[in-house]
């Protein structure tokens, strides 16, 4: 049976065969309505260019809060070997009870590796000047590498002065500076599994337990014990970080994934919750970006679009044939070829991340549905239909043409003696010569009989001399 190949290469649908992806300087989408005065959102693949005009102050300087430490924990990963040993100093410590912490205590030592999830995951203050003091020697001394990074990175609206966030005036970002810092961050495995954790069990050299939970609440439901706070999980989340100082407001830095398609976000200076607000009232302020986010995001997976030139398509890798055994009782034939008639409309415009199934290679069989109305249509009339689905939806489609039947084939006569196998005759016994064999009613399964009823088509009269 022939076999379909569909060689949807990346290349010929994003490059070649005349796609693009419909971009344009305004958005129907309301950023005004957003509680965040600051916006950028892009593809992973160019973190460096706003989608569908969804960036607002994206090059102002604003103060980033704790979405610093992307940027902390890139070089941390760098500069730095998972199982290094850390020893935490007393400053490390000295913090004020409305710091953020991982929990460490001085003199604990514990492998960088938990020391960089209690940085991202709670987001550890306390964690991020244990890193900076290893690493850097001191603050002042991982400040200089966190600049010389920026600088390498083309990071030109951004300056650093600490590991961790906490407000100073001379410690700022922009929106686009951090989209480039953490597409960049992305490229490394590890990051992206850390950014990614809901929860992770810390553990000193000494023994000590730390239970770290991931502050995104993309991904991850928050729980209170005098009331019940907004749920804000979104399902294609994969990272990143949040921020939360007075003069930053509330900021996150986002990311999220569909298919094969990954859009980062960047949200800073957003709105603080009023002094008075207390419990429910004042959560809703912190899940407010979240929420933000998540709209942001579905606006993105659903207007982000590849309009692609179907004839080139189907000229460069689409299938042209089909070939089925159909069901016996419609037929004698033990194969049917069918030739396939595409859709010829000029073109296919579909969500990027739709768009980007097409390039599986080979593509996968369970996105082609072969529907056969009938078997026994005359040669050259339409049999049936095949479907392309994209999240279970048909995108494209065509017509399966009847185009050849196969019947079983007649042996070709012979002088020698034809040996035929029955039930009753384990041992080939010869007949007479038959100028022209026929099949007969004792066919059995060839070569090992079972018990269980065989396909109609592979109880083949065999013979050999």
């Amino acid at each position: 049976m022939k076999r379909i190949v569909l060689c949807l290469l990346l290349s010929v649908l994003l490059l070649p065969f005349s796609g693009r992806a419909e971009t344009t300087d305004s958005t129907e989408f309301d950023l005004k309505s957003l509680a965040e005065d600051t916006v950028f959102l892009a593809r992973l693949d160019d973190p460096g260019h706003a989608i569908l005009g969804l960036e607002r102050n994206a090059d102002v300087r604003r103060y980033p809060a704790s979405t610093t430490k992307i940027m902390t924990c890139i070089l941390a990963l760098e500069r730095s070997e998972p199982d290094e040993i850390v020893t935490i100093s007393k400053r490390a410590c000295r913090l004020s009870e409305r710091n953020s912490k991982m929990g460490l205590k001085p003199g604990e030592k514990f492998p960088m590796i938990d020391l960089i999830y209690g940085l991202m995951l709670p987001s550890g203050n306390d964690a991020a000047i244990a890193i900076a003091e290893h690493i850097g020697g001191s603050i002042d001394g991982f400040a200089a590498l966190m600049n010389k990074k920026a600088a390498k990175l083309g990071l030109t609206g951004t300056h650093f002065v600490n590991p961790h966030g906490l407000h100073n005036a001379e410690h700022y970002t922009t929106a686009r500076d951090m989209a480039i810092l953490t597409a960049y961050a992305f490229e490394n495995d590890t990051f992206r599994e850390i950014v990614s954790t809901s929860e992770y069990e810390a553990k000193s050299t000494e023994g000590r337990n730390l239970s770290l939970k991931n502050a995104n609440r993309l991904l991850r439901d928050v729980t209170a014990t005098s009331y019940v706070p907004y749920s804000c999980t979104y399902e294609y989340a994969i990272g990143v970080k949040t921020g939360d100082t007075h003069l930053a407001g509330k900021c996150l830095v986002a990311a999220a994934k569909k298919s094969e398609t990954v859009y980062l976000l960047v949200l800073l200076h957003g709105e603080n919750a009023p002094g008075d607000a207390k419990g429910r009232d004042k959560d809703k302020y912190a899940a407010q970006r979240f929420y933000d986010a998540a709209a942001l995001f579905e606006y993105a997976f659903e207007h982000d679009v590849v309009t692609i030139d179907v004839q080139d398509l189907i000229d460069r890798c689409l299938p042209e044939t089909y070939a089925v055994v159909p069901d016996p009782a419609r037929t004698l034939a033990t194969e049917i070829l069918y030739r396939i008639e595409w859709d010829q409309s000029e073109t296919l415009t579909l969500p990027r991340w739709q768009a980007e199934q097409f390039a599986a290679d080979p593509f996968p069989e369970d996105r082609l549905v072969y529907t056969i109305d009938s078997y026994s249509v005359p040669v050259g009339e339409k049999a049936g239909s095949v479907s392309v689905l994209s999240d279970g939806k048909a995108v494209f489609s065509g017509k399966l043409i009847a185009d050849e039947y196969a019947y079983p084939p007649t042996p070709e006569p012979t002088e020698e003696p034809v040996y035929v196998v029955t039930d009753a005759d384990e041992t080939p016994a010869p007949t007479g010569a038959l100028q022209t064999p026929q099949p007969t009613q004792g066919w059995i399964p060839v070569p090992d009989p079972t018990p269980a009823p065989e396909p109609w088509y592979v109880r083949l009269f065999r013979c050999t001399p």
